[in-house]
This record gives C-alpha cells, sequence and structure tokens, in this order.
C-alpha cells in the first residue's frame, strides 16, 4: 500500500509503539521524526531501529517545544510533508505535571495541518 514508506511525525515517542506497529503491518517508515525527552527511551527507540535494520531516516529532537511553526514547516518542505502525525502520553495522562505537554500535542498538530495545507 505504500511502496516508498511513509514519514511520520512521531510526538512523545517513548519507546516506539506506533512505528513498531507500522513496521509489524508491513509499512515502511522513509522518515521518522521522533520527539522524545526522556534520553532511556530514545537509546531504546534508536537500538529498535538499528535491530530492525530499519533503512529509512531517523530524525531526533528532544523536547516537544523545539519545534516551533518555523522548524515544522522546514521539515515539511524538505521531507514532502508528513503521511501521518502520531503521539504517545504520559502516564500521568492529563492529571499529573506533564499535562501541559498535551497542549503541545495539540499546537503541532493543528501547525502540521495548517502548514500542509498551505503547501497544497
Amino acid at each position: 500500500m505504500f511502496p516508498n514508506g511513509i514519514t511520520v511525525l512521531s510526538l512523545f515517542t517513548g519507546i516506539g509503539g506506533a512505528e513498531i506497529a507500522l513496521h509489524r503491518l508491513g509499512i515502511p517508515l522513509k522518515t521518522v521524526v521522533s520527539v522524545g525527552v526522556s534520553e532511556v527511551s530514545r537509546s531504546i527507540f534508536r537500538s529498535w531501529w538499528e535491530q530492525t535494520c530499519q533503512t529509512g531516516n531517523l530524525i531526533e529532537i528532544e523536547d516537544v517545544q523545539q519545534l516551533s511553526v518555523d522548524k515544522l514547516q522546514n521539515y515539511i518542505i524538505s521531507l514532502g510533508g508528513f503521511d501521518l502525525v502520531v503521539g504517545g502520553h504520559h502516564i500521568d495522562g492529563l492529571q499529573g505535571e506533564q499535562s501541559v505537554l498535551f497542549h503541545e500535542f495539540y499546537r503541532i498538530v493543528d501547525s502540521v495541518k495548517c502548514l500542509m495545507s498551505s503547501q497544497r
């Protein structure tokens, strides 16, 4: 269905649950822009990426707040847009001290939607 693979923006990637699911479905990962603050989780995901011989590009970003509209626009232009935006969640959900990050998720998804619709 996606012979050339898909480009994914993965927010709060964690250990890569969405990417693992896509891989198991046989969907090639052309590029994954992975955003996650935990070095341990990034290391686990990077290890999975290498062990499964992913041929696509893995771009890692540590802090979701680093994804400005300008940076998103640059990714959209250079990568040809995102085919899928996925997001993990924090164990405390909307009740914990990290709940403010939900607003970052919404901000980024809304920005990607606006930027990609203006590219067409």
